[in-house]
C-alpha cells in the first residue's frame, strides 16, 4: 500500500513538474520579448525642434503656467507625450490644443510646449 501511494505520489510529482519546467522556458522567452520590447520603445523616443526662438517651457499645458525655461532652433526636444491643454493660436491662423511634455536636449528642462511650438 505505501509503496502505492509513494509511486502515485511520485507520478503526480513528474506530470507537474514536465509542464513547470516547458512554462519556465516560455516564461524566459516571454521575459526576453518585454525587454526587447522596451529597449526598442526606448530608441524611439520621438524628437522635434523648437519652431522660433525663445518658446517657453511650461509647467504645465496653459500660457498661464510658469514658465521653466525656454528652448530655440537646434536645441531639440524629446517628446514625452502628448496631452490636452489651453488652445493656442498658431502661427498659420490655427487653434491648437495639444500640447507636448518635452524635455530640451540642450538644458535638459522639462515641461510643456504647445504643438504650435515644435
Amino acid at each position: 500500500m505505501r509503496t502505492a501511494i509513494r509511486n502515485a505520489l511520485l507520478s503526480a510529482f513528474v506530470a507537474a513538474a514536465i509542464p513547470l519546467s516547458g512554462l519556465g522556458a516560455q516564461l524566459g522567452t516571454i521575459v526576453a520579448g518585454i525587454r526587447d520590447a522596451l529597449a526598442k520603445t526606448a530608441d524611439q523616443t520621438q524628437v522635434s525642434d523648437f519652431a522660433e526662438p525663445g518658446v517657453r517651457i511650461r509647467s504645465a499645458p496653459g500660457t498661464s503656467s510658469d514658465a521653466r525655461g525656454s528652448g530655440s532652433p537646434g536645441d531639440r526636444a524629446s517628446i514625452l507625450r502628448s496631452v490636452p491643454g489651453e488652445a493656442i493660436r498658431c502661427a498659420d491662423g490655427s487653434n491648437n490644443s495639444e500640447w507636448f511634455e518635452i524635455t530640451n536636449r540642450r538644458t535638459s528642462i522639462t515641461g510643456f510646449v504647445s504643438a504650435c511650438y515644435l
